[in-house]
């Protein structure tokens, strides 16, 4: 093949690999938030390479004049990728080492506002407040940065053939923050500002150990009345729990799963399921999407927190403070984490199965149904939140116990039936 067909065919190659066909298969592959933080990432990288008008000659590998001011990222791309093909792969490693590196020294320090740099009729950045500059990421944000860019890299062919295994990077350390749960006087509180299906659906939350996107993706149809047995029963029959079928679809992990209500929930929850199509969601109206159900619900959660933290300081300031990174440390997702905490106490790892934690899911499948009975009515001493939760225990052990009486009693008179039926049919037979 000659050099022209070769130079002709590295063009063409290459005009296929473009920046927004990269945005489509980030937008394609992962869900929204976390393809904005890509979108973030390669932005803040562009920036940079504008900034420090990153060039061969910046390098320090080749003094050409035609190499000056090649700072757009096509450029960047083009340069790095002939670097690519005429260095030693260990100066070529170190190479793209460094710009990865300038990268994270760039993140950790004040720089311009990226959505500012590339939306310019953004009137209210609520990003900068107006001020065009940003102060930089945290420890642990800057770790996903790398992932991302190396994602951006990965896609342009500039780590093909590198192994990132061999990278090193001076990375900032990591200030572990003391984790600040939840606790029932601050659910309670949180719960007292909304009502109705809301107020329900929040309750839900935090006994069940879903995540946001399978709390609002829960279908009328996914709910089973469940007997001790945990067989379905019929309708208007007594039951013991709801259980909440999670189809894979759903799931973080694409892994169908079992939750069940907290027993506080399941006479409103009844009501609300019965009222429900079973093919309609349980907790969003069908025409809000998903997604929309999810942020909505969890920008009023920090809103909330915020209004009682200036309500009442003395106490409920700390559901007004943010971690070092300039995050709440509380969201929507702090419900999830106190279910998880309560569950983990009637038996480590039950919180963790019915969160859908791979590790703890298939040990806990193999439960006897006596001891899913256990383990639930346990669960409500930690997991109830406006009842007493030792009267609700002990009544449920009371109602598990004449059951099982009854249950006892039926068995009894079974068997004493067939024996009299088998002593019959031996007279007969005399």
């Amino acid at each position: 093949m000659s050099t022209y067909v070769q130079g002709l065919y590295k063009k063409t190659t290459f005009a296929e690999k473009s920046e927004e066909d990269f945005m489509a298969q980030m937008t394609k592959k992962y869900p929204k938030s976390t393809f904005k933080n890509i979108r973030t990432t390669l932005r803040a990288f562009k920036i940079m390479l504008l900034e420090k008008k990153y060039n061969a000659d910046f390098l320090g590998l080749r003094d050409t004049s035609e190499s000056a001011g090649m700072t757009t990222l096509t450029n960047v791309v083009n340069e790095f990728s002939e670097l690519k093909n005429v260095q030693t792969p260990e100066i070529y490693l170190n190479v793209i080492s460094k710009l990865i590196q300038d990268f994270i020294d760039y993140s950790l320090s004040e720089k311009k506002c990226t959505r500012c740099y590339f939306d310019e009729d953004d009137d209210a950045c609520l990003k900068c407040g107006g001020s065009k500059i940003v102060k930089g990421v945290s420890a642990t944000t800057v770790r996903r940065y790398v992932t991302y860019l190396k994602k951006v890299l990965k896609y342009y062919g500039l780590l093909g053939g590198v192994s990132t295994d061999d990278f090193e990077f001076n990375l900032p350390t990591i200030e572990d923050e003391d984790p600040e749960p939840l606790t029932k006087p601050l659910i309670k509180a949180i719960l007292e500002k909304v009502s109705g299906t809301r107020k329900l659906s929040w309750l839900f939350a935090s006994g069940a150990g879903l995540r946001g996107a399978e709390l609002f993706q829960i279908l009328s149809g996914d709910c089973k009345f469940v007997d001790e047995d945990m067989q379905p029963v019929m309708e208007g029959e007594p039951y013991f729990r709801i259980k909440i079928n999670l189809r894979s679809a759903i799931t973080k992990g694409k892994k169908k799963r079992k939750t069940f209500a907290p027993q506080e929930t399941q006479a409103n929850l009844e009501r609300l399921i019965k009222n429900t199509p079973p093919d309609q969601p349980l907790f969003r109206k069908p025409e809000i999407d998903m997604t929309n159900s999810k942020v909505y619900n969890n920008e009023l959660f920090t809103e909330i927190c915020e209004q009682l933290a200036i309500e009442d300081p003395k106490k409920y300031s700390i559901l007004g403070e943010r971690k070092a990174s300039g995050h709440h440390k509380f969201t929507f997702h702090s419900f999830r984490s106190f279910a998880v905490t309560g569950l983990n106490r009637v038996d480590y790892g039950f919180g963790h199965a019915l969160a859908g934690h791979s590790l703890y899911m298939g040990r806990y499948d193999r439960l006897t149904p006596e001891q899913w009975v256990e383990f639930l009515i346990k669960s409500d001493e930690y997991l109830s939140i406006f009842t007493d939760s030792k009267a609700m225990a002990l009544k449920d052990k009371v109602i598990a116990e004449q059951r099982q009486k009854v249950k006892d009693l039926e068995e009894y008179q079974e068997a004493y039936a067939r024996r009299v039926e088998s002593r019959l049919a031996e007279l007969e037979k005399q």
